[in-house]
């Protein structure tokens, strides 16, 4: 008997703790206070713990911050690591220039910059806005140089301020139905300006408001033919070469594509009409010479969607200066960065990822993810391009390839200078020989007082 009621005894001691104890997490479920991903938390891949999840801002320009392919990526990379991203939108076309104006306050915080070319990186790394990453890719086991190999850039031998995201080689792409119904052959493998300008001029159709070729507003085509010589803005002490023939050359070549011959939208016309740096996927132009980044325009049906299919060759030359040119595209990280570790999270992550993702060449020191982003374009071009077309137009081919914009002592003003003093003679207010000497001179200037600050 007395058995009996202490077994009894137990069992309602039992079903009261279950009961108790069934509460306790069904309240803490309710409350959201689980290890469960929330808005506020993830779990750490490599802690399985719960974190507070941490918010990094990176700079954009106003004309790809609502990029649907800008968006896959952030989710991308937010699903990889739990970090969050915002984007912190620069609107106009200067937008170094802003990004520079923030950053000189020394109380921007925004985590990641953006760099499209050296001379941004350059002009930042001289005025000490970006943070030295080698202790960072230490830290977390990232060898840059077996990763990114000569795409790497490294100030003084060895500090790294930036990661490389992507490469580009400079080609022709063209718009397959305007050749068609011009009845005019698409472009061979190899040929000149000669024939550039001619096939142009077969496709451009004023009555159908349609231009043979399409340039757009960077400093590289004004001085693009001075490159394919592997000829540079300066000279040996470091001064000004804008007395060299090629690069008067140069600039009459390219002012003469829109006031001479008329095969594309002139400078004034250009500007004055505001057209835009992605003006060719408008299907009213036939050819458009401009770097390999292009690709991800090509292949992005859902900001891009057309209704014609693409082809691409080489670069023409004159058949003495026998070289492509191109630049790398790397992110940095703000020297005043909050969040410098998860800030370097997503620069490590858009220099591995991105590329695959948009759709161009990565800046990669393996060879076999060269020749798989060459056939992840071809297969995104969806019949349009093969392999083989991409393969020849950047790479097997018999050009050389050097650095796409002039590297030296105050770089980025100089590039500024060939735009401010080229666009007179190109709008046909100012003789060449007058323009070229005010680019030296203006170049000088900067030049020199740089070299005597000894910022250089």
């Amino acid at each position: 008997m007395k058995y009996d009621y202490v077994k009894g005894f137990i069992l309602i001691i039992g079903i009261v703790l279950l009961i108790i104890v069934s509460a306790y997490f069904f309240n803490a479920n309710k409350s959201g206070s689980s290890t469960a991903p929330t808005e506020s938390t993830f779990i750490s891949a490599s802690s399985g713990t719960a974190q507070q999840q941490t918010t990094i801002k990176v700079y954009k320009s106003a004309d790809t911050a609502n990029k649907e392919i800008e968006n896959k990526l952030i989710d991308t990379f937010t699903a990889k690591t739990g970090i969050k991203v915002e984007f912190e939108v620069v609107p106009g076309d200067d937008i170094y220039k802003k990004i520079g104006i923030d950053l000189a306050s020394s109380i921007s915080t925004i985590d990641v910059i953006p760099l499209e070319n050296p001379l941004p990186l350059d002009k930042f790394v001289k005025s000490d806005y970006l943070l030295p990453l080698n202790e960072l890719l230490e830290a977390s086991n990232y060898d840059a140089d077996a990763i990114h190999g000569k795409y790497l850039t490294k100030y003084n031998g060895e500090t790294i301020y930036s990661l490389p995201i992507n490469m580009t080689v400079w080609a022709v792409y063209y718009n397959k139905k305007i050749f068609d119904d011009a009845k005019v052959p698409y472009p061979p493998t190899e040929w000149t300006w000669a024939q550039y300008i001619d096939t142009a001029k077969k496709l451009t159709d004023p009555t159908k408001e349609i231009y043979g070729s399409y340039m757009l507003g960077f400093d590289t085509y004004l001085y693009m033919k001075a490159r394919q010589h592997n000829i540079s803005a300066y000279k040996a002490d470091g001064t000004s070469n804008y007395d060299d023939p090629i690069l008067k050359e140069s600039l009459k070549f390219f002012g003469d594509l829109g006031n001479v011959h008329k095969i594309q939208p002139n400078w004034l016309e250009y500007k004055t009409n505001n057209l835009q740096w992605d003006g060719f996927m408008t299907g009213k132009y036939g050819m458009h010479l401009v770097g390999s980044w292009y690709t991800g325009l090509l292949t992005d049906p859902t900001d891009y969607p057309k209704d014609w299919e693409w082809g691409v060759t080489q670069i023409p030359t004159d058949g003495k200066g026998t070289n492509t040119f191109g630049v790398t595209y790397t992110y940095a990280v703000n020297k005043l960065s909050t969040h410098p570790k998860e800030a370097l999270e997503y620069v490590k992550f858009m220099a591995e990822y991105s590329a695959e993702i948009v759709g161009v060449l990565p800046a990669l020191a393996d060879p076999i993810a060269q020749k798989n982003s060459i056939k992840h374009i071809a297969e995104l071009s969806e019949g349009s391009v093969t392999s083989e077309d991409l393969s020849k137009a950047f790479f097997d081919n018999n050009l050389g390839y050097v650095q796409e914009k002039n590297i030296g002592p105050s770089a980025a003003e100089y590039s500024n200078i060939i735009l401010r003093e080229g666009t007179p003679y190109l709008n046909g207010q100012r003789s060449l020989e007058d323009t070229v000497k005010a680019i030296k001179e203006k170049a000088d200037a900067v030049i020199q007082l740089e070299i005597s600050s000894k910022r250089y």
